[in-house]
């Protein structure tokens, strides 16, 4: 009998699906920027470095909370904070990391380049988006922009487009909540774009907020980054 590391959860203890599970990946907010910034947008998102998260809006696609608990609920102890191991059926664990993670989701996951110094003077589109020059923006402040944006040149479009595929889809954060400054900055730049291995950045903000989930003494847990990858 193959031995693993112990249970997170003890069998027969595991946390009950009756907490609701949060997430802000919501795959309905994609489809509104496709309806608010226009089908040469859309198209130009989809080829993106992010463009997965477009891709997955248009597949025939269902999230299902009861599997990603399932997955969660069964985790292994161990001490790796980049990696989630699941027990489910007692016969061969089930690894999910960083190398599983882009190759699901296609996005880039090689390691930062710490000689790519790179910075861009953002204030003025920052001023003409009402967002704080101090601050990434938030969904609320982008979808905001919606209805004055549509006669903006398309590579205006494109940035509040890319800008929004960011906090759904590889943050996974609430609409209140900012984008990093460094990281959005990035959205004006294609080449520093494109290049950002975004995927690192998704996955982990996922497994960070699934290392220090707690079920105990609370109704409901939140799961941020790209949680649809759980998935597939």
């Amino acid at each position: 009998m193959r031995k693993y590391p112990r249970r997170l959860y003890e069998v027969g203890k595991t946390p009950v699906q009756s907490r609701s599970m949060n997430h802000s990946c919501y795959l309905s907010n994609i489809q509104t920027v496709r309806e608010e910034l226009g089908e040469d947008v859309w198209s130009e998102l989809r080829e993106s470095a992010i463009g997965v998260i477009v891709k997955l809006k248009e597949l025939p696609y269902i999230w299902s909370a009861k599997v990603v608990h399932h997955f969660l609920a069964n985790q292994l102890a161990i001490e790796s904070s980049h990696e989630i191991w699941s027990l489910i059926d007692d016969s061969m664990p089930l690894r999910f990391s960083l190398y599983e993670f882009g190759e699901i989701t296609g996005l880039n996951c090689d390691p930062f380049d710490k000689h790519d110094v790179w910075d861009v003077d953002h204030q003025e589109f920052w001023l003409e988006m009402n967002v704080p020059t101090s601050d990434g923006p938030t969904l609320l402040e982008l979808q905001a922009i919606f209805p004055i944006c549509r006669n903006w040149p398309r590579e205006k479009r494109v940035m509040i487009g890319l800008l929004c595929l960011l906090s759904i889809g590889i943050f996974g954060i609430s609409s209140n909540s900012r984008i990093p400054l460094h990281y959005a900055k990035r959205v004006m730049d294609t080449a520093a774009f494109q290049r950002y291995p975004w995927g690192r950045i998704g996955f982990s903000g996922l497994a960070d907020s699934i290392k220090v989930l707690t079920y105990k003494a609370k109704k409901s847990y939140t799961l941020h980054g790209c949680v649809h990858a759980l998935l597939t």
